[in-house]
């Protein structure tokens, strides 16, 4: 296939030549779990059916998930491989399936989906990191329900030298509009567990607090309380994180605390703040661990 699904717009074959993502032509699972880490909405009290793809279109310099988006562990499955994961999910009892980093497998997944939602009846969530190509988002119309992006940077200079992601603010804006057209606002079912709809992350990273301020006043000038916001204070650097003095460390509280002062300010409608405690490699999968036999 020629792969022009992201805004690298690679025009490589991935049958014969890998892109920037270096993702294969057929889906590459890394690991697969019950996540009780992510918003409560989410993860409910049984866990959110999560499926953790290899490869990423972005290559951050402080990735948590590295070992998997930018060292290639993982193992290659056929489409219907992955339609048994989904299946086996949910038999243990999962909320919803949750894609994460699926945008490199988009080509699959807008062929694959249907069937999945056919098998499965949950919420289908695409937990991404924005960098997406609105073309490639239309295609999945009606095939998810819950949006989950990241929205990283205001600043177009931090995204190219932390994540070698050129004009990240204008893609990641018009994708999320795509997303909220698709699904709408946010929808809880009785037991609180999300339904429909977008929930967009921050993670704030250490000396970027005006970035941070930027990214939500983005996000509140924009779709107003349309959308549920998540505020990521889980920073902790890791990968290459200690090549860039000024990212390597944690957050302070105090940088914290103006944050959360400055989201409390746009009067987000719903969402959620992380404490502190968040920012530390335990609460990291262990993608080591083979979960795919």
């Amino acid at each position: 296939m020629i792969c022009n699904l992201c805004p690298h717009n690679c025009n490589t074959d991935r049958q014969t030549k890998l892109g920037v993502c270096l993702a294969p032509a057929d889906f590459k699972i890394s690991h697969m779990q019950l996540h009780h880490w992510e918003e409560p909405c989410i993860s409910g009290t049984n866990g959110s059916g999560t499926i953790f793809f290899s490869h990423c279109n972005l290559k951050c310099v402080f990735c948590q998930n590295y070992d998997i988006s930018q060292q290639a562990y993982g193992k290659i499955i056929s489409q219907e491989e992955f339609i048994k994961l989904c299946i086996r999910l949910k038999e243990q009892g999962a909320h919803n399936l949750n894609l994460v980093s699926p945008t490199c497998y988009s080509s699959l997944l807008i062929k694959v989906l249907p069937k999945v939602k056919e098998k499965i009846n949950l919420p289908i969530i695409w937990n991404s990191n924005a960098y997406e190509k609105v073309e490639t988002l239309k295609q999945l119309d009606g095939l998810i329900d819950v949006y989950l992006p990241d929205f990283k940077y205001f600043d177009n200079s931090l995204a190219v030298k932390y994540s070698q992601a050129p004009n990240y603010y204008t893609h990641a804006l018009v994708a999320i509009k795509e997303m909220v057209k698709q699904v709408g606002a946010v929808e809880l079912d009785k037991n609180g567990l999300i339904k429909k709809g977008v929930l967009i992350r921050h993670l704030v990273l250490p000396g970027q607090i005006e970035d941070s301020k930027n990214v939500l006043k983005t996000i509140k000038d924009n779709f107003g309380k349309k959308v549920w916001v998540s505020l990521m204070s889980q920073y902790y650097p890791a990968h290459k994180a200690n090549s860039y003095s000024e990212i390597n460390r944690i957050l302070s509280e105090n940088e914290y605390n103006k944050i959360k002062d400055y989201y409390e300010i746009l009067n987000f409608a719903n969402g959620y703040f992380q404490e502190l405690n968040f920012a530390s490699s335990q609460f990291t999968p262990d993608f080591k661990i083979e979960t795919l036999a």
